[in-house]
């Protein structure tokens, strides 16, 4: 009955603390890993998203081919990959200026659509000259509307991660008090694991191995907890059954998922890792501390 009472303050103190590191290290990888700009590029990277929306720009303008009687080149000419992978990034540096800075009216995707302009300009000019169609008011009105219709176009292939529909909602405001809402939150986590870990501290007395013990398992239970699930999903490869027709959309969101669950499941072994360590080293220290009682005597 002594040591259920002398080791239960402690078991419930280190209780706690696992849930208080859990939820401390999500809210870090939330502030600093999900909503950042660095992730979202880092997958276009890995997913090659500039390669999937060009292509997906070609199927578009090749099956228009028939029905407008404009051939794909007159667009695809004139738009590269490269072009697009600037899109797909102005895409995302514009996304993460509205979340993080509130900066600028509109969601605007910045791209150079010059050489497109001039293409297609000069498609309708001279296919006017090869059947004598008069350039009048009407005439540079249908210029006009095609080529909008072609940049729109552009333009929302090249919003792989969809930025643009969050921002018609509103949903970059909401995002953005989440996030001041995670600020408070962390503080108040931080202020809990440090009052916790002060009491556990006391309850052991000044007994650093002791100490080593339970912070150990803290660090072990927390770590496992999080990144064994993790390891599931990345292992059976789970977000490939979402279903998403554009093909540069659907790289998109499973490789965010995937990279999210990827870099959460890193965190949390690296923590699981450091609770082995402190592990070993208390069973290290009792070894010796064993080994200097038995020569005393």
């Amino acid at each position: 009955m002594t040591k259920i009472r002398f080791y239960l303050p402690k078991i419930l103190l280190t209780f706690l603390l696992i849930f208080l590191t859990i939820g401390t290290e999500l809210c870090l990888l939330v502030q600093h890993t999900a909503l950042t700009q660095k992730a979202f590029e880092t997958v276009a990277e890995q997913q090659h998203l500039d390669e999937k929306a060009y292509a997906a720009l070609e199927s578009y303008f090749q099956s228009r081919t028939n029905s407008t009687g404009i051939p794909a080149e007159v667009y695809l000419n004139a738009i590269t990959q490269e072009d697009m992978k600037q899109g797909i990034l102005s895409s995302i540096s514009e996304a993460m200026e509205h979340l993080h800075f509130h900066i600028g009216d509109g969601y605007l995707i910045a791209m150079d659509f010059t050489k497109l302009e001039a293409s297609v300009t000069d498609f309708f000019h001279q296919y006017a000259d090869a059947n004598n169609i008069q350039k009048d008011e009407i005439f540079n009105q249908k210029v006009q509307a095609n080529l909008e219709e072609a940049e729109a176009k552009i333009l929302y292939t090249a919003d792989t991660f969809r930025f643009g529909t969050i921002y018609e909602h509103g949903w970059f405001d909401k995002l953005r008090k989440f996030l001041d809402i995670f600020k408070k939150i962390m503080t108040v986590l931080c202020i809990c694991t440090a009052v916790i870990l002060i009491l556990l501290i006391l309850c052991c007395k000044g007994n650093f191995s002791e100490l080593l013990y339970w912070l150990g398992l803290t660090e072990t239970i927390s770590g496992l907890l999080i990144s064994v699930p993790c390891l599931y999903l990345l292992k059976t490869d789970y977000f490939s059954a979402f279903v998403v027709k554009d093909a540069q959309i659907y790289a998109a969101v499973t490789g965010y998922l995937n990279y999210l669950t990827a870099r959460t499941g890193t965190a949390f072994i690296i923590i699981s890792m450091t609770g082995i360590i402190f592990l070993i080293l208390f069973t290290a220290m009792q070894k010796l501390k064993n080994k200097n009682q038995t020569t005393a005597e």
